[in-house]
């Protein structure tokens, strides 16, 4: 429950608040993966856990199919997700995705139909704008952002900016300096 927490942190952070946080549709999308999630990992007593797999299954099924929300229980979301638009977000079981990710709308994170197995990992603080595809067994860095209506079918590396058909780095982040770069400049200042 504490990454549902760190969800509904996002929201009320980005300004959502009563009545408007807890009709948002993707809240309830997170929701749903969240339960299923936790359904899936904790393995309740079997007492509990048959109900609330088919309130589980029939909520998440609600969200694919009248919202195309598909965000599979079994993948692995680190918390803070904020989805900020419904419709067409697919996430697949074998994804892993760190925390504090902003998705927007229409954008797949799935396996690749070319041969390769597995599903993308993603870092924390990971921009997706809309449309974006992720597809095969791929790392995303820390701090990466995928512009909207790319294709990632490669290694992204931290602080990036991706963007293109397929995705390219068009954005490196500042390079700092090192602590001995640091120092050489000292001690030439210095001397």
């Amino acid at each position: 429950m504490n990454d549902f927490y760190g969800d509904m942190a996002r929201y009320r952070a980005r300004g959502y608040r009563g009545r408007e946080l807890w009709l948002n549709p993707a809240v309830w999308s997170i929701a749903c993966y969240r339960l299923g999630n936790w359904l899936h990992v904790a393995k309740p007593f079997f007492l509990i856990r048959i109900p609330l797999k088919l309130i589980s299954y029939c909520a998440n099924k609600w969200c694919e199919v009248f919202m195309e929300m598909c965000i599979d229980p079994q993948a692995t979301i680190g918390p803070g997700l904020y989805i900020g638009h419904i419709g067409g977000v697919h996430i697949n079981p074998q994804a892993v995705l760190g925390k504090n990710c902003d998705l927007a709308h229409r954008v797949t994170i799935g396996t690749s139909a070319m041969g390769r197995q597995g599903a993308p990992t993603l870092g924390d603080d990971i921009y997706i704008g809309t449309g974006a595809t992720l597809v095969g067994k791929i790392k995303v860095g820390s701090g990466a952002k995928i512009a909207a209506n790319t294709l990632v079918i490669s290694n992204v590396p931290a602080g990036a900016t991706v963007m293109g058909v397929p995705g390219r780095v068009i954005m490196r982040p500042a390079r700092t300096a090192t602590d001995a770069e640091i120092r050489a400049t000292e001690r030439s200042d210095a001397g």
